[in-house]
């Protein structure tokens, strides 16, 4: 049975410098050990896939840092802008022309959901979005759908994060029931690691490379847990019979 396999890192919350810090602790250094343990453990993967908060403030030296440490690490390698991201500086380094990737019996759908952003963290899928999303599914009927996103579309029972998810979910939602080849939905934002099925769509998120948030809290908490602290990323196996199987992987610094 054919596979294609999908590293997903996310939230790498870079700063200006290598050694500016983002919650007391270095970014660069969590990322850097992520990404060598990739290319130790899962050396060229179809897609490595980096799912939003890439840079803090959108720095051009951030993600031109990025650019440089994850060259040649898949045979294909896409961005997807979250919300403390500057869209049109990633374009500078990762073109987001990209957001169709088929492999096999696998159409992989990538989303910007930062219209419509709040000021403090939430964002949405503009009606131009889901229009596109229309088209490329109908380009591809016979494929199984994977659609990637910064925004979680699903509560997780934190008030803080529940309150910045994808704004517009319900439509969102009644907007792909019409899919009925959807699989998977993968996100990043919260710092954690979940997997939610969603009227039987599995929403995946991975926890982030930068320091990581406790789960199921009224407020902003930083992830405390010697194991749940440490950086991570998802491996991600998909089957052309739309099975998949998923890990997520800590690493230790």
């Amino acid at each position: 049975m054919s596979m294609l396999r999908i590293i997903q890192v996310t939230d790498c919350h870079l700063q200006a410098s290598k050694g500016d810090l983002f919650k007391e602790e270095n970014p660069e250094q969590r990322l850097l050990a992520v990404l060598e343990d990739v290319k130790a453990n899962h050396p060229c993967p179809e897609l490595l896939l980096l799912t939003g908060d890439l840079a803090h403030h959108g720095y051009s030296t951030a993600y031109n840092r990025l650019q440089s440490y994850t060259k040649d690490m898949a045979a294909a390698i896409r961005w997807i802008p979250g919300n403390h991201d500057d869209a049109g500086k990633m374009l500078e380094y990762q073109s987001l022309s990209g957001k169709v990737v088929v492999e096999g019996a696998w159409c992989v759908i990538l989303l910007d959901s930062t219209s419509e952003p709040d000021g403090v963290g939430g964002g949405a899928l503009s009606s131009a979005q889901l229009s596109w999303l229309d088209e490329v599914v109908a380009e591809y009927p016979n494929h199984y759908l994977l659609i990637g996103m910064h925004h979680p579309p699903v509560k997780v029972g934190s008030r803080w994060q529940d309150a910045i998810m994808l704004a517009n979910a319900g439509a969102f939602w009644a907007h792909v029931s019409a899919y009925d080849k959807l699989k998977l939905v993968l996100c990043g934002h919260l710092h954690q690691e979940h997997q939610i099925d969603h009227t039987g769509v599995s929403v995946l998120v991975a926890p982030a490379t930068a320091p990581q948030f406790a789960v199921g809290t009224e407020a902003p908490l930083v992830e405390s847990d010697k194991f749940l602290s440490l950086p991570g990323y998802r491996v991600l196996d998909l089957f052309d019979d739309g099975g998949f199987e998923t890990i997520v992987k800590r690493v230790s610094l």
